[in-house]
């Protein structure tokens, strides 16, 4: 009974234990698009920007990092539920920037453009899109 009372403890143990994940990425371009003008509408996305940043999500941490020019930090507040459609796999996420700024990070694979990967953060009155490589070690 001792050894069965052992192996529900460890059964249990090992079963709550959940190993977060990071994972990297580089970007290959920048698109933009703003808010703004007499009606506070949004405009056209600006023509892609060749970029190679890097991107870490780590969920040890729930932190988004994009090292840009000016490092931008996002902490992770909410994970949302993961959408699927016909042609996109969205995991999207409630974020902080280290000014206190609301966000929403999102990763978008595009099933129908050979599975391309896309990070969207939505702020206010603007939104990154970077398309995006994961980087394997």
């Amino acid at each position: 009974m001792k050894a069965f009372r052992y192996f529900v403890f460890l059964f249990l143990l090992a079963s709550a234990s959940v190993f977060a994940q990071q994972f990297k990425f580089k970007t290959t371009s920048l698109t933009v698009l703003e808010r703004g003008g007499k009606y506070n509408e949004w405009g056209k996305w600006s023509t892609p920007m060749e970029t190679q940043l890097f991107v870490s999500l780590d969920f040890d941490k729930n932190k988004l990092v994009v090292y840009s020019r000016e490092i931008q930090h996002y902490r992770i507040l909410e994970t949302l539920p993961k959408q699927t459609t016909e042609t996109d796999e969205i995991n999207s996420y409630i974020c902080k920037n280290q000014f206190g700024e609301a966000a929403k990070a999102s990763f978008i694979v595009r099933k129908d453009e050979n599975f391309k990967t896309q990070l969207y953060l939505y702020f206010t009155d603007v939104v990154f899109c970077y398309d995006i490589e994961e980087v394997t070690e």
